[in-house]
């Protein structure tokens, strides 16, 4: 039987010490729930999660943070900025993305006509100012208007032990049924990410290089760049044309992961979600001068663009692409993230289970489980 071991994450009685507080992050408004075990940062414009730290020792941030500066995207302005953010319709988005950024209502490209009509890449979240509606103790409740959509946009955050509980809600304010797109874009960098070091594993299985139509797949680990290459491992290239790669999380389980490894720093992050509200897993790298990234997106679509591609593509393996919120609807999923420190020589992650007050962490080769207290409940 494989040996357990339980870390504690701080008994519920005295998750009261968490507090919630506006902050400053890059220069910019944000704001963080700074709890025993955890610290999450959320940025005020586009809403991205800019810090998932894990406290005590030493203190690193997995998500991807941008080497050149950042502003809150309402301040762009095309004329001044578009060049330095690398021009086209992702530049208002990149003139504020951090981390773990929410694509909504859909993911990917706008089309030609909507990019001259003024839309951004990846939606309306990622460029427009959530507010507060609520904050106490261990939790932040903030929402954001999408004027182009007309849909509003809520999430609520509640940290408890090394977990971060993530509950988001899109409700339609029109009277028209529509299609959405929705994913959960988390980027990993560095120093987490390091080149031949960092190892991700996940519960996913059939891929295709993103629409791909010519029927090629492959077998996670397995994706394709300019060649077959193994996802598992962060490679040691000094640089790589980048590529994005879509997966089908195992459709055996209730619950899809991902949890990524940086063995120097004896430090394991993860991703827990219900595999019903996402599906699919897209894999994104990028490798050159400007970032250096690796993208692991669980969401409801495989599909890279808005309502004409999606129609044109409605299915994937007999599993819709999209969904559909209904006229004066609401649409919410949930999912959580959790952080813990592991020994150098940490194999990797096998598996990872929900028990009713338990997540167990199944190591890769000896099977040892490690549990943090959980709250199966707010999945």
């Amino acid at each position: 039987m494989p040996r357990s071991s339980f870390l504690p994450a701080l008994a519920l009685a005295s998750a009261c010490a968490a507090a919630v507080a506006p902050s400053r992050f890059q220069n910019r408004d944000a704001w963080t729930i700074d709890a025993p075990r955890l610290r999450v940062t959320i940025m005020q414009s586009g809403g991205h999660v800019a810090e998932l730290v894990l406290k005590g020792g030493q203190e690193v941030n997995p998500l991807w943070i941008q080497s050149r500066r950042t502003i809150d995207p309402e301040r762009y302005v095309a004329a001044r900025d578009e060049k330095f953010y690398g021009g086209g319709s992702g530049a208002r988005l990149m003139s504020g993305l951090l981390g773990h950024n929410v694509c909504f209502p859909f993911w990917g490209d706008p089309s030609p006509s909507e990019t001259v009509a003024g839309m951004t890449y990846h939606g309306e979240t990622g460029v427009v100012r959530w507010r507060q509606v609520s904050a106490a103790g261990d939790s932040l409740t903030v929402t954001a208007e999408l004027p182009e959509s007309h849909t509003r946009f809520t999430r609520t955050v509640r940290v408890r032990g090394q977990v971060a509980y993530f509950e988001e809600t899109a409700e339609n304010e029109t009277a028209w049924d529509r299609p959405v797109g929705w994913c959960e874009h988390v980027t990993l960098g560095p120093p987490f990410l390091e080149r031949g070091a960092t190892v991700i594993d996940a519960s996913l299985t059939r891929g295709r290089v993103s629409g791909d139509a010519s029927g090629r797949e492959f077998r996670w680990p397995q994706g394709f760049e300019t060649q077959p290459i193994d996802l598992r491992r962060i490679r040691g290239l000094a640089s790589s044309p980048g590529f994005v790669n879509d997966f089908l999380v195992d459709p055996a389980r209730q619950y899809g992961f991902f949890a990524a490894l940086q063995p120097k720093l004896g430090l394991l992050v993860g991703y827990v979600f219900p595999r019903a509200a996402f599906p699919w897993l897209n894999i994104w790298e990028a490798n050159n001068a400007e970032m250096f990234t690796r993208g692991m997106e669980f969401s409801n679509t495989p599909v890279h663009g808005t309502m004409k591609v999606l129609f044109r593509n409605p299915s994937l393996w007999g599993l819709p692409t999209f969904e559909w919120l209904d006229a004066k609807s609401r649409l919410t999923k949930r999912y959580c993230a959790f952080s813990l420190r592991v020994p150098q020589d940490y194999k990797g992650v096998a598996d990872v289970r929900i028990r009713r007050d338990q997540l167990e962490i199944v190591e890769r080769e000896t099977g040892k489980t490690t549990a943090l207290e959980f709250e199966a409940d707010r999945l």
